[in-house]
């Protein structure tokens, strides 16, 4: 048996190794199991110790001498079982903190100003970071907004769309060219799109009244939240005015 199979269920290698030398050998000793493994003494009783704790390995004495055997391979699913068992009391005491730990952080990030999220995961953090933290009433105002894009981004956003929507949030936006994305935000519920070429060369978005997330779509994808009324609100008059001049 492959070693990495024991491996991706959760065993280190060496207990992997240990085990599968006892599954293959029986009732036998430390010495035995050294030669048959090549592993090296150091912590062969530390790796036994961690296979009983995982009910793998059982120990005997006989004759004062310590003798280890390999629980059968069915062990390995209740092993596995009470590790599920044991991450759901986790996640459910996790469930409870998560208030707490989340006001900590928001106290923090009022501090920061502003945080640069990489990649494709960043973004959405960003941007559900952003519209969790929106009010009844605000609205999402974007500005350069394009088409021509990787067609991951543009699934997101129709994906967060319908969240927004979700929430009764509204979105105007002005695109910066036409295309497939255009027409596809245009028809949506809460979206309402005008067109004025070139305005920006980064992507803006304005959430509510308080918060900017200004977005590179080129490699690597970064996203920039910022925490800022003061910025937000000149950001909010810049759009207001090219809201005026974007055509319909």
């Amino acid at each position: 048996m492959d070693s990495s199979i024991l491996e991706k269920v959760g065993l280190t290698r060496n207990e992997s190794l240990t085990y599968l030398t006892l599954l293959s050998s029986g009732t036998i000793k430390v010495s035995e199991i050294l030669k048959k493994s090549g592993l090296n003494s150091g912590k062969i009783y530390e790796i036994l110790e961690a296979l009983k704790n995982k009910g793998l390995v059982s120990e005997s004495n006989i004759n004062n001498v310590r003798f280890f055997t390999a629980s059968p391979p069915v062990e390995i699913i209740d092993y596995l079982e009470k590790q599920e068992q044991e991450l759901l009391v986790k996640k459910e005491l996790l469930k409870r903190e998560l208030p707490k730990l989340e006001g900590s952080r928001k106290e923090k990030v009022s501090e920061v100003k502003a945080i640069t999220y990489i990649g494709m995961k960043g973004l959405k953090t960003a941007t559900n970071e952003a519209l969790d933290a929106m009010k009844p009433g605000e609205e999402i105002l974007a500005m350069g907004t394009v088409s021509r894009k990787n067609q991951e981004i543009n699934d997101y956003w129709i994906k967060f769309g319908a969240k927004r929507i979700a929430k009764n949030i509204p979105n105007r936006l002005i695109f910066s060219e036409k295309g497939d994305h255009y027409n596809n935000i245009k028809s949506k519920p809460l979206n309402y799109v005008r067109f004025l070429p070139s305005i920006t060369p980064a992507t803006i978005d304005i959430f509510g009244e308080d918060k900017i997330i200004i977005f590179n779509y080129e490699t690597p994808i970064t996203s920039i939240l910022i925490y800022d009324r003061n910025i937000a609100q000149s950001f909010k008059q810049f759009f207001e005015q090219l809201w005026r001049q974007a055509k319909p």
